[in-house]
């Protein structure tokens, strides 16, 4: 049995744009999903109510209630809310049944900004992070989620970014990039599952209509590496449109993957 998880940043809870992200993912039909921002738990039970999928739904600390929640098709059998103080969001873990046995997975999203001492913050974070991971050892666990940094060797596309600030009115000599977060992870042990299996594809996910950027990863213990089957990014350009209260669609590209069984 494949198993499919993916990766969802719906922007400020997804508000009137609800029917349209739960057709986008049921279009892939997922067995897990990982929702970001999930600011309203009510609209995250109707996303789950129209994909058939119970609700694991995770309160943050920041003042936009930025939620984390996970869907399921697949049974859960513990789940457990890590709302750190370290964290602006919270670190959101389930654990289910695959194949016959457990699998846990992690969904978080670390602070947002490109300056220095918010990359600090985040650096705090994963280190709060990898201690919760620390504690399952060699049992098989992903993370995923977006994560508000860049791995360290991605390469922007510098050209779309300024083109973006132009076009607000604001530039810019010497953009920063902050990449101290991902080496934590990736000293640990841990896979990237994107950049596995895409070394020379950027795989940008922020923003949308024109991403420049990678931000949302998925994570696999070692473990699970040889039973990585797929990974990519989906543009969801038939969601780029304007809901009738003039509401952007979404602004992130999610991700997506797949392990294959024994």
């Amino acid at each position: 049995m494949t198993l499919r998880i993916l990766s969802y940043n719906i922007l400020a809870g997804g508000q009137d744009r609800l029917p349209l992200i739960g057709n986008v993912i049921q279009k892939q039909q997922p067995d897990v999903v990982a929702l970001l921002e999930a600011r309203s738990r009510s609209h995250a039970e109707a996303l789950a109510q129209q994909l058939g999928m119970s609700l694991t739904f995770g309160e943050a600390n920041n003042i936009y209630q930025d939620h984390v929640a996970w869907l399921s098709r697949l049974q859960v059998i513990r789940a457990h809310n890590h709302r750190l103080p370290v964290f602006a969001k919270t670190l959101l873990e389930i654990e289910i049944l695959w194949e016959g046995a457990s699998l846990t997975l992690f969904a978080i999203h670390l602070r947002f900004g490109h300056d220095q001492e918010r990359e600090q913050h985040r650096v705090r974070e994963m280190q709060a992070i990898l201690g919760v991971l620390h504690q399952l050892g060699n049992q098989p666990h992903i993370l995923v989620g977006d994560l508000n940094t860049l791995h360290p060797t991605d390469q922007p596309n510098i050209p779309a970014y300024i083109s973006i600030l132009r076009q607000r009115g604001e530039h810019t000599l010497n953009p920063q990039f902050p990449r101290e977060v991902i080496p934590l992870l990736l000293e640990a042990g841990y896979i990237d599952c994107y950049r596995t299996l895409h070394p020379m594809t950027p795989g940008y996910t922020y923003p949308v209509p024109v991403p420049w950027l990678r931000i949302d990863y998925i994570f696999a213990a070692p473990t699970l590496a040889r039973r990585l089957h797929a990974c990519d990014e989906r543009k969801l350009k038939w969601l780029l449109i304007t809901s009738h209260s003039g509401l952007s669609s979404g602004r992130r590209i999610y991700r997506k993957l797949s392990f294959v069984g024994y």
